[in-house]
């Protein structure tokens, strides 16, 4: 619970920095992105979502790296062979396990999720 907390703050921290230059987030919540996942309808909205997330999470250590910051941590390290129905499985059991971001931005909760389903060894490595 402790790492989800730490996520939640990287990402509130991320979004009050984001406020300031007026950056969109979805006005989509955790707790109906958790029923369209659920739905076979859906999921491969929901995958296509979470590997969007995991790819921006990816480039943005990479684009971090380009403009000198060396030492830019991931948020998560997801390996190169997980699918978008795998990694929709360790989201969607993270959300059911924590309902108390169930009314949060998307975003948030899927950060999360990624974040302690797919921990960095080194904190900065794109592989576990």
């Amino acid at each position: 619970m402790r790492r989800a907390v730490s996520a939640l703050a990287v990402v509130a921290a991320l979004g009050a920095a984001g406020t300031a230059q007026a950056q969109r987030v979805s006005p989509l919540k955790a707790g109906r992105f958790l029923q369209m996942c659920s739905s076979a309808g859906t999921a491969s909205i929901c995958d296509a979502y979470i590997t969007g997330i995991a790819d921006a999470g990816a480039l943005a250590r990479i684009n971090a790296e380009h403009e000198g910051d060396a030492s830019a941590k991931a948020g998560f390290c997801v390996p190169q062979a997980q699918t978008g129905a795998q990694m929709r499985g360790f989201v969607t059991a993270w959300l059911r396990g924590h309902k108390d971001v169930l009314d949060k931005p998307v975003g948030e909760g899927v950060f999360a999720a990624l974040h302690d389903s797919y921990p960095c060894h080194d904190g900065k490595d794109s592989k576990p």
